[in-house]
């Protein structure tokens, strides 16, 4: 099992789809991507393809939208649709004209939320609806495809690199980006420690074993013992993390060294006394 591209884009060797699965032969998969891997400026103008047919597309998209919103043209229920049918619009155009779809639909995005404005409750459900059920199917093709790969090629340099990949190389990076943003320890341990994560790199070696073939077992075995040591790791810490996390935030701060002066606070008034005074202020003197 592997990914194939459709059919209509192998004759430019440029098409990145996530396309169904497909069974083939793997050494012919590897025989036609090494034959048709593009060169450093073939990917740069690829790059550059993506991110202007992701902005334009994702711009007029969203301004689109949001006139039709205004004047009433457009069902809360359905916009999500629009919305999910944009963002693979961005991707064909963008693989079409020989760029890079990936970078097309995260370009489209950003420009698309700049655009329409604030989204409706339904279009939130909607697209995190979605999205949910395409990171499942991603889950499972990966499973499919990446199991028989590890249980032939794991060794035990491997499992340090995963345990290495899922500490140190990740959590040196994120904490040196916090610097300066003024995050206690406790704050930066928790976000290096259970952040950033994603399906990026399951796609990657998805699209590995579909350009390279066998030559990309290694990187696959990698990947995939590096996300199983993650939903074990992550998984089994994050209750016990996040309640000691939120206790000790929610801990009060020490008392300063100086002791604060009491403030007399006066009494709203209440009755007017014949005098003229009112029975606040006799209560304060």
């Amino acid at each position: 099992m592997t990914f194939r591209r459709p059919r209509k884009f192998q004759a430019t060797g440029r098409g990145h789809a996530t396309p169904p699965c497909g069974a083939r032969d793997r050494r012919g998969g590897l025989r036609r991507g090494t034959a048709e891997a593009p060169g450093l400026g073939e990917a740069l103008v690829e790059l550059a393809l993506g991110v202007v047919v992701g902005v334009v597309v994702g711009f007029v998209g969203g301004g689109l939208l949001r006139w039709a919103r205004r004047r009433g043209w457009s069902a809360e229920e359905f916009v999500g649709i629009a919305v999910l049918a944009l963002a693979l619009g961005t991707y064909a155009g963008a693989v079409a004209v020989g760029g890079n779809g990936f970078v097309a639909a995260f370009c489209g995005g950003l420009a698309f939320g700049a655009a329409a404005g604030r989204r409706g409750p339904a279009e939130v459900v909607f697209l995190e609806q979605a999205s949910g059920l395409v990171s499942l199917l991603v889950w499972i093709v990966f499973g499919v495809i990446a199991v028989p790969i590890v249980l032939n090629g794991v060794d035990l340099t491997t499992v340090l690199y995963a345990v290495l990949s899922l500490t140190l190389v990740r959590m040196l990076p994120v904490a040196l980006v916090l610097v300066g943003a003024g995050l206690d320890r406790k704050t930066v341990l928790f976000i290096g420690w259970f952040g950033p994560r994603g399906l990026a790199s399951l796609v990657f070696a998805l699209l590995a074993v579909e350009e390279l073939g066998p030559r990309a077992d290694p990187a696959v075995v990698a990947i995939a013992i590096t996300v199983f040591l993650s939903v074990l790791a992550h998984g089994l810490s994050a209750a016990p993390l996040a309640a000691r996390y939120g206790r000790a935030v929610a801990a009060p701060e020490p008392e300063p060294d100086d002791p604060v002066r009491d403030v007399p606070v006066r009494g709203l008034p209440r009755r007017c006394d014949p005098d003229g005074t009112y029975e606040s202020d006799t209560q304060d003197r």
